[in-house]
């Protein structure tokens, strides 16, 4: 349970998201800022204009770091493309399309710029993007270049007085400053906005209006091109197995991360990659247990269809599993057909409840990183969206590694989602990007313990585009 992702924050929890805003597209075209980069998105304009409909019992502030991102490599992650070349084909409602765009206001000043850098691929009509830039794509043919100005009223609104409040001491989170970029809402919504200022009683006044709110856009846009997706691809499973996977996306920047690995010639961390924003004891953040998920319903799907394709493999009712970093819920098949599950996590209640495990042991493996189990007891390992969290990953693989049966695969699953304040720094950096998570992941592998893995592979699973991504990197034991 040490993933805790934007959605799932409980009354008047704070987490300082990263440098998430000012140049990233998300922020200027997309709907949302870019704290979930594929999340679906509800485009803004269909709230804009309306006061926050959240009670104070059921708020959540998120404090965005006030450092502007500078560029994103969104598009690495996302789903695999193949470029149509048919020079006929018009942008049309539902098409899955690249583009560049420069984005300027009135006076000239471009706020956001993708000419020259990596196209944002985005699907036409599903909300991803504001009403404006929507309209503005369809009809384009590949190669095409077109200049817009969209109104206000289809990018962020007018800028409305409902839309600033005041919220009370006692639901402020400590570190709250004026200036601070936040997320509010609950968890079927959220939106951005600022600290306006914090009151002489301890109350804070909100901006909940848009940065960009009460502006005319202009755009340069160009469509690069389609996007195809190709579905399908083969696995090195259990005990050696080749193991297909129909529907993985095999020409995914992820699935192709590891293809052919350029592994560092030595360890190539430092203290430094592995420093939180916040340091205090994981204990007391984690304490209060949360019966939440923390990646939605398709990318649950996906990795729960991922892990029955690879317990496929072993001895229907013999094999044995452990998830670490594990809760109530391990997303597991629900006809698990395991002899032994055993999870280990950080908060007793979470892990009682948890009705697929035979056995539980309470663990922070960032205090210490050894397995209460013996050798070779374990035909898989398991880990989802936990990833992130580790500040002593050579211990805690090799550790996997140990409890392993010669032949058993760990299965190492995340997202784009995460408590910034508690993830190590060199995987927030860019949240996005699951093709250099695959390689911080895969390194992992590759260096703990030494030859001790062998058939490192990395896979895209994500369901759609509008879904949390899947992004999973597995290891067999030599």
């Amino acid at each position: 349970n040490l993933c805790r992702d934007t959605d799932s924050v409980p009354p008047r929890m704070a987490e300082l998201v990263g440098a998430a805003r000012a140049s990233l597209l998300a922020r200027h075209v997309l709907a949302e800022p870019c704290v979930r980069p594929r999340a679906r998105v509800v485009p803004f304009a269909g709230r804009r204009s309306k006061q926050p409909r959240w009670g104070y019992a059921t708020m959540a502030i998120a404090m965005v770091g006030s450092g502007l991102a500078h560029g994103t490599r969104r598009n690495k992650s996302a789903l695999g493309a193949v470029a149509v070349s048919a020079a006929t084909r018009e942008v049309k409602a539902g098409d899955e399309i690249y583009v560049t765009y420069e984005g300027r206001l009135e006076d000239g000043t471009v706020f956001d710029s993708r000419k020259g850098k990596e196209p944002l691929c985005f699907t036409v009509g599903t909300g991803q993007v504001v009403p404006g830039f929507d309209k503005a794509v369809r009809g384009l043919k590949v190669g095409e270049k077109k200049t817009v100005t969209i109104p206000a009223e289809d990018a962020y609104g007018q800028r409305s007085d409902a839309m600033i409040m005041t919220i009370p001491a006692a639901q402020v989170p400590a570190g709250l400053e004026e200036g601070m970029q936040i997320m509010l809402g609950d968890p079927s919504q959220k939106i951005p906005g600022k600290v306006k200022q914090i009151l002489s009683d301890g109350s804070a006044m909100l901006d909940m209006n848009h940065p960009l709110a009460g502006k005319d856009l202009s755009f340069d846009i160009e469509l690069v091109s389609f996007r195809e997706v190709v579905k399908g691809m083969d696995l090195i499973g259990w005990n050696g197995q080749t193991l297909k996977v129909p529907f993985a996306i095999a020409n995914s920047p992820v699935s192709e991360a590891l293809k052919e690995p350029k592994w560092p010639e030595k360890w190539p961390y430092t203290a430094a990659d592995f420093r939180r924003q916040d340091e205090s004891d994981d204990q007391g953040f984690y304490n209060a247990p949360r019966f939440v998920t923390h990646i939605d319903k398709d990318a649950i799907d996906s990795i729960r269809n991922f892990y029955a394709l690879q317990f496929a493999e072993a001895p229907q009712g013999e094999y044995s599993v452990l998830d670490i970093c594990s809760s109530w819920i391990s997303h597991y098949p629900e006809d698990l057909k395991a002899k032994r599950v055993a999870i280990t996590g950080m908060v007793e209640e979470e892990l009682a409840a948890n009705k697929q495990a035979t056995e539980h042991a309470v663990a922070d493996l960032n205090k210490n990183p050894k397995l209460p189990y013996g050798d070779g007891e374990f035909d898989f390992v398991t880990n989802v969206v936990s990833m992130d969290y580790l500040v002593k990953p050579q211990e805690v693989f090799q550790e996997m590694h140990r409890v392993l049966k010669p032949g058993g695969v760990a299965i190492m699953s995340f997202s784009n989602r995460c408590f910034f304040t508690k993830a190590i720094g060199m995987w927030v950096a860019d949240m996005s990007d699951g093709p250099g998570h695959c390689q911080i992941v895969g390194n992992y592998f590759h260096f703990n313990p030494g030859a001790g893995w062998k058939d490192i592979q990395s896979v895209d699973i994500s369901k759609t585009p509008q879904s949390n991504p899947m992004w999973v990197v597995t290891a067999v034991k030599a």
